[in-house]
């Protein structure tokens, strides 16, 4: 597997950066935040991946207490996301949809508050809207807070092939998130991994199904029409023992082979287990772990999207 680096408007990102979704809730977890950050940076993991909606803004309050800890110069290269914000007055905090420019400005200004910067190295837009005009208007947004010094880079959570096309026709994209894991794996079937030289760098998220290729505890949320999953987490250990690494170091490895992809997001709860995952780039799994693992996926039912990272034919 290729160790090298992808680049965004010139700032390299390490093939594996983490993931901050676990913290900001107030669960004691947070208490660990630092440390594993601070062991991500150590290991060699130069980017975080962070968003207001995690922890209703918790996560982006922590990871601004680490950063300004250290020198600018130390400082590891920062995403984060707009396009979704919460009702402050609701218990719940339910998650809503919100592409209006003023309130993606709104999200903006706040989030670099949390954050304790004048500017994020990548914003990019969750997708929550089947009016062209609204996203486009959206997308434009990005790009003035891009103009305007807010953000160095700007980026797609989950585009399809349109809709990246829509947005480049105003203004370059420099990342798209894609999901790709074990489990889904849909994005093979689209063009997003095909793109031609120059286009937005890729980077795979979810890569670990949200916890559950780890966890034999489903949580509450999960959809109860996923496939068993128990074999694939047992053969992750089988491979991971072959390979001196752990499971989830396996997961991510794998979503690391596919065409494309440059760079993974993996998620974190304590320094054990961003140090269990950092080692994925150095993974070199073999025929035999791609063959397994792609009958295994035949064999439990799993089949949305090709089974194989190298072995699928380009969407038309």
């Amino acid at each position: 597997m290729s160790n090298a680096l992808t680049t965004i408007n010139g700032a390299p990102l390490s093939r594996v950066g983490l993931g901050t979704a676990a913290f900001g809730t107030g669960n004691k977890g947070d208490d660990l935040a630092d440390a594993t950050f601070r062991r991500a940076l150590d290991l060699g993991l130069n980017w975080i991946d962070t968003d207001a909606i995690f922890g209703q803004g918790g996560a982006e309050r922590l990871l601004g207490q680490m950063l300004s800890a250290l020198s600018p110069d130390n400082r590891p290269f920062i995403a984060t996301a707009v396009g979704f914000d919460w009702d402050g007055r609701s218990r719940r905090a339910t998650r809503l949809p919100t592409m209006e420019p003023r309130r993606l400005r709104q999200q903006m200004e706040r989030s670099l508050r949390r954050l304790g910067v004048s500017a994020v190295d990548l914003v990019k837009l969750h997708i929550d809207t089947g009016d062209d005009a609204l996203f486009e208007e959206a997308w434009s947004t990005l790009l003035d807070f891009k103009q305007g010094g807010l953000a160095r880079s700007v980026g797609l959570i989950a585009p399809d092939s349109a809709q990246l096309e829509r947005a480049e026709r105003i203004g370059s994209c420099d990342a798209v998130y894609v999901e790709l894991s074990l489990i889904d794996r849909r994005v093979g079937d689209s063009e997003l991994l095909w793109r031609r030289v120059g286009a937005p760098a890729v980077i795979a998220y979810r890569t670990l199904a949200g916890g559950e290729l780890m966890s034999a505890h489903r949580r509450k949320d999960a959809d109860d029409e996923l496939p068993s999953i128990e074999p694939l987490r047992r053969l992750l250990q089988t491979i991971g023992s072959r390979r001196h690494a752990a499971p989830s170091a396996v997961a991510a490895a794998w979503s690391l082979m596919w065409p494309g992809v440059a760079s993974v997001v993996v998620g974190a709860r304590n320094p054990e287990q961003i140090a269990a995952t950092a080692a994925a780039p150095e993974i070199e799994l073999s025929v035999r772990d791609l063959s397994d693992i792609a009958n295994l996926l035949t064999a439990v039912g799993a089949e949305q999207g090709p089974l194989h990272p190298r072995r699928f034919t380009r969407a038309a």
